[in-house]
């Protein structure tokens, strides 16, 4: 028998709290990040980041409702997004080589790190890896974008 067959409902079901919580962070940063420049700092309507807010906060929302279908979901949206970024990379590109450009530079490196922390997220979930894994790749994720704040400020002074 493996593992996972003497486990119980709950205890497996606990083993996924931690892959819940990293997507619920992942999606959560996306809808901060993505509408705080487009509605505060450029105070318009920017479609793909409008669209990527809404799916990330409809997913986060619904994480209390149905959490592993959320979770799966928050997982396939940060794909897109990641399929997104890749198609505007001479833009995303640009913006990451000027740390100077403090707010732009913030955001467009977490909606890098955020949505590879959302597909790692989907990874896990759907092959049942090690929560673990999940808690790893949060501390990671944090530790990038602290990393990023760290240069963006240095350009500063």
């Amino acid at each position: 028998m493996t593992e996972q067959a003497t486990q119980t409902p709950s205890q497996i079901q606990e083993a996924n709290i931690q892959w819940l919580t990293l997507q619920r962070a992942v999606a959560l940063g996306m809808v901060i990040v993505v509408l705080i420049p487009m509605v505060i700092v450029l105070q318009q309507v920017i479609p793909p980041l409008a669209v990527a807010g809404v799916l990330f906060g409809t997913a986060f929302a619904l994480t209390w409702r149905r959490p592993r279908a959320a979770a799966l979901a928050i997982g396939v949206v940060s794909v897109l997004w990641l399929l997104f970024q890749l198609a505007n990379f001479s833009q995303v590109f640009s913006i990451l080589t000027l740390p100077s450009e403090t707010l732009f530079f913030l955001a467009t490196l977490s909606t890098l790190v955020l949505p590879i922390a959302g597909l790692v997220g989907l990874l896990g979930l759907v092959m049942e890896l090690s929560d673990t894994l999940a808690i790893r790749t949060l501390q990671a994720t944090g530790i990038v974008l602290l990393g990023g704040i760290a240069v963006a400020l240095l350009t500063i002074v």
